[in-house]
């Protein structure tokens, strides 16, 4: 019987074809595939914040603002997107 406990992960789904799965556990230091990963599957607010805050619990402070500050931008960015289809439809 193995006593392991089961690893942490999120998943991203990306165009609604493909799912990609990040262990939590085993972040690469540099945040730029994760970004990539968000911005491509349009991830909620809750994904970024959980990466955001898995950096910052690992120390890597730099790559966890980046994520916050990447959120914000994308989301606001989506945010004008929408808000300007809706106004000239």
């Amino acid at each position: 019987m193995d006593n392991k406990a089961p690893g942490r992960s999120v998943d991203i789904e990306l165009g609604g074809q493909e799912v990609i799965t990040v262990d939590l556990d085993n972040l690469d230091p540099s945040p730029a595939d994760v970004l990539d990963l968000l911005k491509e599957g349009n991830c909620k607010v809750w994904v970024w914040t959980k990466f955001a805050g898995e950096y910052w619990r690992r120390g890597f402070l730099e790559a966890a603002e980046r994520i916050a500050l990447t959120a914000v931008e994308c989301k606001d960015f989506f945010r004008k997107t929408i808000f300007f289809t809706d106004l000239y439809a």
